[in-house]
């Protein structure tokens, strides 16, 4: 009786060893990427009352963006990306390239702005 539950206990454990790192490899675990900044859309922040948020009577804003990220084995991957909340954000130039850490579900690292001439040949002929 005693090997049945440790058998099943063991079962168990390697089941979800097997899902939780499924789920750490598709949300932390990035690869470097490339996407061409389109048109972010601003937003005011809200509190999670759904109130206005303000800092020192200040009401704070963010940009939001929805980038077609191209990584440098070629993979696209839709992914958006929130900027920091400020009273003043500073909004990404449309054309211009970053350069980030992408997961499969999240910006891990970045955007960094990057000059075109940084940026793979492979991977900016899918970009464009």
């Amino acid at each position: 009786m005693k090997k049945a539950f440790g058998v099943v206990f063991l079962l168990v454990v390697i089941v979800l060893g097997f899902f939780g790192y499924q789920y750490w490899n598709s949300t932390y675990n990035g690869v470097e990427s490339y996407a061409k900044v389109t048109q972010g859309t601003k937003h005011a922040s809200k509190n999670n009352d759904g109130s206005p948020y303000k800092v020192n009577g200040k009401q704070y804003y963010y940009y939001d963006y929805e980038f077609p990220w191209v990584t440098k084995d070629g993979q696209k991957r839709e992914v958006g990306y929130e900027s920091g909340e400020s009273a003043n954000p500073t909004e990404l130039q449309p054309g211009s390239y970053v350069k980030a850490t992408v997961s499969e579900k999240r910006v891990i690292k970045g955007p960094e702005v990057v000059n075109k001439n940084a940026i793979p040949a492979s991977v900016l002929s899918k970009l464009e």
